[in-house]
């Protein structure tokens, strides 16, 4: 039985930021660690029966370890450690690789999470512990996958959405602003019934493109900018707005207020090449409670 398959398969997932692009160095590192820890410990009671996978890919002309390092997660001796062989995770149709997986199932309690998390975290970074593979949880009581797949973020899956529920609440403002439309979609909350039509697409498509051209500025190099977005909002509904902005990455300002309106402008410092992802994110903002205006941007090198 393929576990992480099974339930991936099954639709509903969250996807949380871990590692903040504005932040360098240890600080990024910290923040990595600080939210991965608050979101194991929402998803993993002490008590509750946990099934621990490791994962590790190989050429099939590779030679491979014929055991894993487990016992390191874990604070209690293990028993009934299984293997097996799985068509490689990332492309089943590709046979020059395969994955091998290490199995055991304990408590909760019994796993060593900050070395776990930590050993996750230092994957890209040259440092120790490191997992040495990919490492995934699944709760059996509460029927939850969790997968911090490096220090950027986690993957949370459910066959059951209401499972999922507390998570997406306690840890909105952590969801990755990329997967946010889709993952407010299925929990029918935030932009939820928020359609952007063919037409809309193609003019907002259109005009990012325009944009970027005129810049000059290369998206295949460092394209690092401040981007802003423009909002006028009803006064009606500012406040509404507001809120809902602020369980994003962006940063949310007032900056005028007319006899009925309210213009805001929220901003982010990420690559241009993302723009795409951010224009379709806040024009639903702005179709949902009034008007999105377009963007603007500095470089910032």
């Amino acid at each position: 039985m393929n576990i992480v398959k099974e339930i991936k398969a099954q639709g509903p997932y969250i996807r949380f930021e871990l590692g903040l692009e504005s932040l360098t160095e240890e600080a990024y590192r910290n923040e990595s660690l600080r939210r991965a820890s608050a979101i194991y410990r929402s998803i993993f009671d002490p008590e509750d029966d946990v099934i621990f996978m490791h994962r590790t890919s190989f050429g099939i002309n590779e030679k491979r370890k014929s055991k894993i390092r487990l016992k390191r997660f874990f604070l209690t001796r293990l028993n009934n450690t299984t293997s097996s062989t799985l068509p490689y995770e990332f492309d089943e149709s590709d046979v020059d690789f395969y994955t091998k997986e290490w199995t055991v199932e304990v408590k909760a309690k019994e796993i060593r999470k900050s070395y776990l998390i930590e050993s996750i975290e230092n994957a890209d970074f040259m440092r120790k512990p490191s997992a040495d593979g990919g490492i995934y949880l699944y709760n059996k009581t509460k029927g939850i996958l969790f997968h911090m797949y490096d220090d950027r973020g986690c993957d949370v899956f459910s066959s059951q959405i209401g499972a999922l529920l507390p998570l997406y609440h306690l840890h909105r403002k952590w969801i990755l602003d990329f997967n946010r439309y889709e993952i407010d979609n299925l929990f029918g909350e935030g932009l939820a019934g928020i359609i952007e039509t063919d037409e809309e697409l193609k003019t907002r498509m259109e005009h990012n493109n325009k944009k970027i051209t005129n810049s000059g500025i290369n998206l295949r190099r460092v394209n690092t900018c401040h981007i802003t977005h423009h909002f006028e909002i009803p006064f009606v509904y500012a406040k509404e707005f507001e809120k809902e902005i602020g369980f994003t990455s962006f940063s949310i300002k007032q900056i005028s207020k007319l006899d009925d309106r309210v213009r805001f402008i929220a901003t982010k410092t990420q690559a241009l090449a993302l723009i795409g992802y951010q224009t379709h994110l806040m024009s639903m903002y702005g179709k949902k409670y009034g008007a999105y205006e377009g963007w603007s941007f500095e470089r910032t090198v």
